[in-house]
């Protein structure tokens, strides 16, 4: 037995290593086995696929969940992206926001329709619907209309000038709610009536006041 090898930890592999022509540093492998190995990980890395898909249909609603949020959250931005558009192709797109999609013209043809009240709860939407729903365009027919007119010209970086004027103008206006306003006018109406017969009976005492007695004429009032 050769005394050269003592008890110390690996010296078997040591000695079996240095009984062959193994060496770590001048080692490399054969370039036509690459392409064997590259088949290899390609394989080993189906068959983890597979492994994680059979997992996962065994797994609950919750923890499918909780495993797509962890993923999501090591994810890059174009993986974000590529995770966004496989959702788009997948799920229908139901709702959106026409103000991101339309071109900017056809956005405020849009909210032309709308009158000034649902103008103002949609420029409380968002910061791009609120930049639509106060363009001068949507308020400056509506307040020429009624005769109001700006005081001074806006700047050319200025929008919503014709809108808060118009709130202004609106404001000192003197108005009722509808049934208020149905009260006050069935209630003219109704004094109307009142004085109208006051005048009425009036008149005919005036005329029953003033009508010739008979002795005075010499003849009987017809």
């Amino acid at each position: 037995m050769d005394k050269s090898v003592t008890a110390v930890p690996h010296s078997v592999k040591r000695w079996q290593l240095s009984g062959t022509d193994y060496d770590p540093e001048t080692f490399h492998p054969d370039p036509r086995n690459q392409g064997f190995l590259l088949l290899c990980v390609i394989q080993l890395f189906e068959d983890r696929v597979k492994l994680v898909i059979r997992w996962f249909d065994l797994w609950t609603d919750g923890q499918r969940k909780h495993l797509m949020s962890s993923l999501l959250g090591r994810c890059t931005s174009s993986q974000l992206r590529c995770c966004r558009d496989l959702l788009m192709e997948t799920v229908p797109v139901t709702r959106l926001d026409f103000t991101t999609v339309l071109p900017r013209f056809l956005s405020l043809y849009v909210l032309s329709f709308l009158n000034p009240r649902d103008l103002c709860a949609a420029a409380q939407v968002s910061w791009q619907w609120r930049f639509l729903a106060e363009q001068d365009c949507l308020w400056t027919k509506r307040c020429v209309r009624r005769g109001w007119f700006l005081p001074y010209s806006p700047g050319t970086r200025e929008y919503g000038a014709w809108k808060n004027h118009y709130i202004d103008c609106v404001s000192t206006l003197h108005w009722l709610p509808p049934r208020k306003a149905v009260e006050a006018l069935t209630s003219s109406r109704h004094w109307q009536q009142l004085v109208g017969k006051i005048l009425e009976s009036d008149l005919c005492m005036c005329f029953v006041s003033h009508r010739p007695s008979s002795s005075s004429q010499g003849q009987a009032w017809l």
